[in-house]
């Protein structure tokens, strides 16, 4: 999901105008609940130098992020919090050119990974 939509520049507390969205998903992982043996959520920032006082690198706020995504999911779905987990990587782990605005774009983002069980271990 592109940064833009769920948080103001600079900030970790997800916009209102988006929590309906992630409710939605929410309530989809908890559908699925037993069939997930995991959920890592990832945050990602794009090359920009960030330096605030409660984010002093990109580092800090992707991270932040990921665990405002995280804690979002969780009192949402009621789900297990032993099954999530929240990391952020900064500008570490881009997915565009941070040379272009647009790819900047694409790199401010935050990313559901969703680790199912399986039932054959040889599958």
């Amino acid at each position: 999901i592109v940064d833009s939509i769920l948080f103001d520049t600079g900030k970790a507390t997800i916009k209102n105008e988006v929590k309906p969205v992630l409710e939605n998903i929410a309530l989809i992982l908890k559908e699925y609940e037993e069939l997930i043996n995991y959920a890592h959520i990832e945050g990602h920032t794009d090359n920009r130098p960030i330096k605030s006082s409660q984010y002093p690198s990109n580092w800090e706020l992707s991270t932040g992020r990921a665990g405002s995504v995280v804690r979002f999911v969780i009192d949402s779905s009621g789900m297990e919090p032993s099954k999530f987990s929240a990391a952020g990587y900064g500008e570490f782990r881009p997915i565009a050119d941070n040379s272009t605005e647009a790819g900047k774009a694409m790199n401010r983002r935050v990313e559901f990974l969703i680790e199912l069980i399986k039932d054959d271990p040889g599958q």
